[in-house]
């Protein structure tokens, strides 16, 4: 079971068995996935790391220039990944223009690894999001019915690969 290889802290973290930590679990096991193939090896839980206040992030001796990002809401569970580069990733329940931006600027603050208080920071123009000196290059997904979703990079990234994976496909049974 994937909670027990999680270090302890996270495990705490996670709470009691509901569906929160089911979809906390389910994208943890996103990004190992995603890792792993970029990587072209498996990716332990171990390897990631839980510091407070930050982003989850891989440990750094196990490639420093790996990045991830997993966000879920309502049914869906995501995850994004980044063999060299910064990466943010959100999905939200709901459409239009308006949670398409909200989207986006979260993905921003995401990739960045700043919260939420660092919304005022962000200036948006037909290039990208800029926040923290960084440009951020955005990718929509329409690829979760009913919900709105994107990808940041610190990167122009031309190819994009999204799949779905049922429950057992991503847990193994």
């Amino acid at each position: 079971m994937l909670a027990v290889r999680l270090p302890y802290g996270k495990r705490l973290a996670l709470g009691a068995d509901g569906p929160q930590q089911h979809a906390s679990l389910a994208g943890i096991a996103l990004a190992l996935r995603a890792l792993g193939e970029l990587l072209d090896r498996a990716v332990s839980p171990g390897e990631l790391v839980y510091a407070r206040g930050e982003k989850p992030r891989l440990a750094r001796a196990s490639d420093p220039g790996a990045d991830f990002s997993i966000s879920h809401s309502g049914p869906w569970v995501g995850c994004a990944a980044l063999g060299c580069g910064r990466v943010g990733f959100d999905v939200e329940m709901g459409d239009g223009e308006q949670i398409a931006s909200w989207v986006a600027r979260e993905a921003a603050l995401k990739a960045w690894g700043a919260g939420i208080r660092a919304l005022r920071e962000l200036s948006s123009s037909a290039e990208g999001i800029r926040c923290g000196g960084v440009l951020w290059h955005a990718r929509a997904l329409p690829i979760f019915p009913g919900a709105s979703a994107c990808v940041m990079t610190s990167r122009a990234v031309r190819g994009l690969s999204a799949r779905a994976l049922s429950l057992e496909e991503l847990f193994g049974r």
